[in-house]
Order: structure tokens, then sequence, then C-alpha cells
């Protein structure tokens, strides 16, 4: 009992901070310097808070958790199926997203200048989807095992809150509903694959060079859409 109890308290910390960042930063607030602010007060809460925890709290000593040549071997397999994947769908469905008010959206942000492109495909690639195997691989996962002892319900917990604020995200860039019911599949599939990998491997960076690999599938369908 006492130690669901005291994986409930830092789930609850960390495990919902993607998504109330989401709402905020595309929902909620229309001054573009205060959600930047407070998007990266989010990233550095993420990425302190779980180390915090597990460091000073929990008492354990810190782990790089390097990868197995096996481990790397199947998280490269994993990647480059998901990207498959995702590039038929795009073949599939592409023509029905309407890529105007994306583009609308974006030009906010400075994503539909190339350069501001590049860097924000070597943030998400190389940092972003590292600290997101970090929380939700590593510390969500993790605890949501101490939570419902199953590793099972572990991944689908993990799968869930990762997929939520990816959901919000697409809601606010425009997607309908089909098309966000059909990504949250895609999410909540690799989501529970990088968390399986995570639970088999024990090693964050088997899941991080999975997700970047799908991520170079992404933003290279993403330089069509803004630049094609």
């Amino acid at each position: 009992m006492a130690t669901k109890t005291n994986s409930v308290v830092p789930l609850a910390l960390v495990g919902f901070v993607p998504t109330i960042s989401v709402l905020f930063t595309l929902g909620y607030n229309d001054d573009d310097f205060t959600s930047q602010i407070f998007f990266f007060t989010c990233k550095i809460w993420l990425l302190l808070a779980p180390a915090y925890w597990y460091l000073s709290v929990e008492k354990n000593s810190p782990s790089w958790s390097f990868p197995t040549r096996d481990g790397i071997v199947v998280g490269g397999i994993s990647g480059i199926i998901m990207s498959i994947i995702i590039i038929v769908i795009w073949i599939l469905f592409g023509d029905t997203l309407e890529t105007g008010s994306m583009i609308s959206n974006l030009e906010s942000t400075g994503l539909t200048e190339f350069r501001v492109y590049l860097a924000g495909i070597i943030y998400w690639i190389f940092l972003n989807s590292l600290l997101e195997e970090y929380v939700f691989r590593w510390f969500v996962t993790i605890k949501s095992i101490e939570l419902l002892g199953s590793e099972a319900r572990a991944i689908i917990l993990s799968a869930i809150l990762f997929t939520l604020h990816h959901a919000i995200a697409l809601h606010y860039f425009g997607f309908v509903w089909w098309q966000i019911a059909m990504a949250c599949f895609g999410l909540l599939s690799a989501s529970a694959i990088w968390s399986w990998l995570y639970v088999r491997y024990r090693s964050v960076w088997v899941c991080w060079f999975s997700h970047a690999i799908c991520d170079v599938a992404v933003f290279g369908l993403g330089y069509l859409i803004i630049f094609g």
C-alpha cells in the first residue's frame, strides 16, 4: 500500500504536465511571450521533477541505462516499421488534411521559416523525443507498474497519458475528429511499443532511437506540407 501511495504523487506531478502545457499554450493564452515562458517552465519541470524524485526522495543512484546491441537493433527495426506505416497513412489520407489552416496556425511559431523549422527538427528529434522517453517510458511507466502491479496495465496507462496531450494539440491545429482518432490509435500503439521496449531492455536510449526514427518521418512529411 505504501508503494502504491508513493507512486500516485509522482505520477500526478509529472504525468499530466504535458497536457496542462498544451492546454495553456494553445487553448487559453493569447500572449506568445507568456506561452513560451510557461512552455519552457513545463519542460524544465519534466526534466528535473523525475530526477529529484528518483535521486532525492527515493535515494537511488544515478544510472545512464546504456543500451545493449540487441536493444538498439530492435529499437531501430521498430522505428523503421512504424515510419513506413506513417508514410503509407500519409499517402492514403494526406489529401484530407486542411493544410492551409495548419500552416496558418504555425505562422505565429515561426516554423514556416526554413531555418526555424530546421532548428525545430533538431530540437524535437534530439531533445524533445529524448525528454518524452525519459518521462513517459522511464518514470511514468515505472511508477505505473508500482501503482498497478502489472507491466501490461502500466504500459496502457503510460500510453494513454502520452497520447492525451498530443490529441489535444492535434485538435488545436485543426484536425477533424476522425483524423484525431486515427492519429490517437497510432500514438497509443507507438507509445505502448516504446514502453514495452523500456520494460524489456530497461534503457531509455532504445526507446529514444525508435522514437527518433519516427520523428524523422513525421517532420519529413511536415516539411512537405509547409514547404512542398
